[in-house]
């Protein structure tokens, strides 16, 4: 969810007004789609992306604004509206095979497993549907909306609340395990998984412009440590080996050990602030900043590799895949990056401004936008290939 949308769904909110040891940190890994691209949340897709020139395969057009990352499989688009449609898109074509209407919008990107589309509604219901035909397979409540993003891990789904609760839940039969109440909010920030444990963010409830990130144990429900990020976490944290990458509402980028919350070092782009999810990929943290810049750091030491200009103010987290990086700037701009160098490899107008961020899935690049630019469309969804994608049966 881009920073733009994040305030405005605040705004409705308010207005409406819900044991790792040394060295065993890795991260979870699966194929099964989710955001940002694994449980881990490390922004790293399976693509590839397009090849050659990029040009728009199709758009399909909602009645409200996307601010989730879609989901992929199977020759399928799963993502989720503010009009309460979740919906399932050919992947080649963009026509839709079915819609479900939830009870209210979506704020939750999905995440596919065993046959199921798993997403939580602002109406604080998770909802489990079947992937081939939009039918409800069970329904779980929160106590509050759920802008974050499901993770599941080992048959277990993983998912917080603005309720300031984790919750743990069968995967099958939509049963609660636990539910960890971390005594403050969690708005979009989702649930990053490695080892035993889950990381997560939000902002506290008893002091203003105060936040945290916690590491929750997986087998209990219990809190293993607490940090406090002044201004709070909207974001996803990121989990590689053993360190625990979060960007705070104070602008900086925090590198943490996962085993003790203890911060190895931290990064504040000069006159700006970080503003995305990281995303890292060997050896390497992308993080994009409030001036329209991203920033490639080396994991280890947090020391600058490169910056390179993708618009003039924040848009989307960025994501890696095949040692490309692609971002899109609040404008609609969608830049194709060299993870090594931060040469950019082509650059594309969609006119849409961005909702989400990109995924990055069978030569085609998917994106949630909140609104045309050009044209009175209030929410689309696109899919951006290469030119030989035009032909292709």
């Amino acid at each position: 969810m881009s920073g733009s949308a994040i305030r405005l769904c605040l705004c409705l909110i308010l207005s409406a007004c819900a044991i790792i040891t040394p060295l065993q940190a890795k991260a979870a890994t699966t194929a099964e789609p989710m955001f940002r691209g694994n449980p881990a949340r490390t922004g790293e897709l399976p693509g590839p992306g397009p090849t050659g020139k990029p040009v728009l395969l199709w758009r399909f057009e909602t009645a409200a604004p996307v601010v989730v990352s879609a989901a992929v499989a199977n020759g399928t688009v799963y993502a989720g509206s503010w009009d309460h449609g979740l919906y399932a898109l050919d992947a080649r074509t963009g026509e839709q095979r079915w819609r479900f209407e939830a009870r209210a919008g979506f704020f939750s990107s999905p995440a596919l497993h065993d046959g199921m589309v798993i997403a939580g509604d602002n109406a604080g219901r998770l909802y489990a549907l079947d992937a081939e035909t939009g039918f409800v397979r069970w329904i779980t409540y929160a106590d509050g909306p759920i802008w974050s993003s499901p993770a599941v891990v080992d048959g277990i789904v993983y998912v917080g609340s603005v309720d300031g609760a984790l919750y743990a839940i069968d995967a099958t039969s939509g049963d609660l395990r636990w539910r960890h109440q971390t005594g403050g909010f969690i708005w979009s920030s989702s649930p990053a998984i490695a080892g035993s444990l889950a990381f997560i963010g939000g902002t506290e409830r008893s002091r203003a412009a105060a936040g945290f990130l916690v590491a929750i144990e997986l087998a209990t429900g219990n809190e293993r440590w607490r940090v406090a990020i002044p201004g709070g976490v909207y974001n996803s944290p990121s989990v590689a080996g053993n360190t625990v990458y979060v960007s705070g509402q104070d602008g900086v980028l925090r590198a943490l050990v996962a085993e003790t919350g203890i911060v190895r070092w931290s990064y504040q782009p000069p006159g700006s602030g970080v503003g995305s999810s990281p995303s890292v990929s060997n050896g390497v943290v992308y993080v994009s900043s409030r001036d329209g810049y991203l920033n490639a750091l080396d994991a280890a030491s947090g020391q600058v590799r490169w910056r390179a200009r993708f618009g003039r103010s924040l848009g989307s987290s960025p994501v890696i895949s095949h040692g490309i990086v692609y971002v899109i700037s609040k404008s609609g701009l969608l830049v194709a990056f060299d993870a090594i160098t931060g040469d950019a490899h082509w650059a594309f107008r969609t006119y849409a401004e961005a909702g989400s961020s990109p995924v990055v899935a069978g030569g085609v690049i998917y994106l949630g936008a909140t609104r045309h630019l050009l044209e009175p469309v209030q929410g689309l969804i696109l899919a951006v290939g290469g030119e030989a994608s035009l032909g292709r049966d």
